[in-house]
């Protein structure tokens, strides 16, 4: 549901949720080479080329020469970094109201079951 209603925030911009999906993974993680980006979205390079060229032409990707000329690192733009901070500002908002609808014994009853779900998470994955 956050994540459908970040979704309806992207209508204002000229990107679709793949192309934010990369945008925002740069926003976090910095500048990466096409191949790290490849393998982390689970995507073709060709795939992942056609994407990034999009979002260089508006403007929210740079591609610049690494130390070895062959390699390109991928980058966020400031207009970009904006766009991903609009939008985790949009769900913030939207949580917030979700938990206040709730109220302070139910918001902190699910803060507990999140926190025993991601422990459980964890557990299973380490196994």
């Amino acid at each position: 549901m956050v994540k459908v209603e970040g979704r309806l925030v992207l209508k204002n911009y000229p990107i679709t949720a793949a192309q934010f999906d990369l945008l925002q993974r740069l926003y976090f993680r910095g500048p990466m080479k096409m191949t790290e980006l490849s393998t982390m979205l689970g995507i073709a390079k060709s795939t992942l080329s056609g994407i990034v060229r999009r979002l260089e032409n508006v403007g929210y990707l740079s591609r610049t020469r690494g130390k070895d000329k062959r390699v390109f690192m991928i980058s966020a733009t400031a207009e970009g970094k904006k766009v991903v901070e609009s939008v985790i500002e949009k769900r913030v908002e939207f949580v917030g109201k979700v938990l206040q609808e709730l109220g302070k014994e139910d918001s902190n009853q699910l803060l507990q079951l999140l926190q025993k779900f991601k422990e459980a998470i964890e557990k299973c994955r380490s196994s």
